[in-house]
């Protein structure tokens, strides 16, 4: 088994950054040896704080599959597309550009009051290299001619728990197969269901792609509409919500797919 999760309302929870509730599933994921990947929009330097907290560490996909952080590997997050993604929000029409307020239009007491970060983990949230995260404050007709200027600079914005975030073609479920691909090379095993938990539209594809999806329950926004293989049984959803159901979801995995405790490396 291999576990990728989101972290902010799902892993963390949506107001405290908490992830006091998950730590059961945790530690039975670290006790059966099961890698834990990070899947979320963060920034590289907003993960080394989270490893620390965690007490493991785990690789982390970065800004919505922008890059990796594989921990152990300076050069895993390669490339800088963030001075490309500025100059074309600049080029855009000035009426909707107005209408996107990014983080690189923030000072960091501004995104602090956003999120609830601290002013220095919002520091860390605009050391960005691959992506923009931002509001957008324009009706759903002019939301769609933002986008549609986005794609012309080869672009594109998807939704997320607060933001919607502006970056490359990338997405959290591309990366996921490149990191098991990887991490079954270090290992020399298979890794098997590959599970994926997330909250948020910016999940969708991760959820989708997996052999097992979990969407966590988060009131902060609107439930993300029906999943491909929801039907079938392959996604299911919590109930409680952020950690707690995250929590129960992989408890409740592990019992079905993973119930010894075997040993080895948790990511």
């Amino acid at each position: 088994m291999i576990v990728f999760t989101d972290l902010d309302g799902t892993l963390l929870d949506h107001e405290t950054y908490r992830f006091d509730a998950a730590l059961p599933a945790l530690e039975a994921l670290s006790a059966r040896g099961v890698p834990l990947v990070l899947a979320t929009s963060k920034t590289a330097a907003e993960i080394g704080p989270i490893r620390q907290a965690l007490g493991r560490a785990v690789p982390a996909i970065v800004e919505n599959g922008g890059g990796i952080d594989w921990a152990d590997d300076a050069t895993s997050a390669s490339g800088d597309d963030y001075s490309d993604i500025r100059t074309a929000l600049d080029a855009m029409p000035p009426r909707l550009r107005e209408m996107f307020r990014g983080f690189g239009d923030m000072d960091a007491d501004r995104i602090a009051s956003l999120t609830g970060l601290t002013k220095e983990q919002a520091g860390r949230a605009r050391q960005r290299r691959h992506s923009e995260p931002g509001i957008f404050s324009g009706t759903p007709t002019e939301r769609e001619e933002f986008l549609a200027c986005l794609q012309k600079h080869g672009l594109k914005a998807v939704q997320g728990g607060r933001f919607l975030t502006v970056g490359r073609d990338t997405s959290k479920a591309q990366r996921m197969h490149e990191v098991r691909d990887e991490l079954e090379r270090r290992l020399g095993r298979s890794l098997g269901p590959l599970v994926a938990l997330g909250d948020a539209e910016n999940d969708r594809d991760m959820l989708e792609a997996a052999e097992i999806g979990i969407v966590v329950a988060n009131p902060a926004h609107a439930p993300l509409s029906v999943l491909a293989g929801e039907a079938e049984g392959r996604i299911r959803r919590t109930t409680l919500p952020g950690p707690a159901g995250w929590n129960e979801a992989m408890l409740g995995i592990l019992a079905e797919y993973a119930p010894q405790a075997h040993g080895g490396i948790s990511g």
